[in-house]
């Protein structure tokens, strides 16, 4: 599972509007299990674009993972405003139900 990933730019429905999303996923193969991966606090900088969770989205796909990385609201084209981590958390779940589905 050493392929290149696919890479697909998509808006999710999320509780407070649209997540801007990145889905990930392998190329090559079979998907054997998923993964979302959290950016890190936005309110000192963290976006879905972070060293940290691009290098874990992809190591992921190309595990054979579909890996869906996402901006918490009001985090660069995500709608919404910061919830002091309450509406994060419902964000995360509605990465989470979206990746179920797809």
């Amino acid at each position: 599972m050493n392929g290149v990933p696919t890479t697909q730019r998509l808006d999710i429905p999320g509780p407070a509007g649209k997540l801007e999303s990145i889905f990930e996923f392998p190329g090559d193969g079979e998907i054997l299990g998923a993964a979302v991966v959290c950016h890190p606090h936005p309110q000192h900088g963290g976006t879905m674009h972070n060293k940290v969770a691009h290098t874990l989205a992809r190591s992921f796909a190309r595990l054979g993972f579909a890996a869906l990385r996402f901006n918490f609201r009001g985090t660069e084209g995500s709608e919404g405003a910061w919830d002091e981590g309450r509406g994060e958390v419902e964000d995360a779940l509605a990465a989470a139900a979206w990746l179920r589905t797809s």
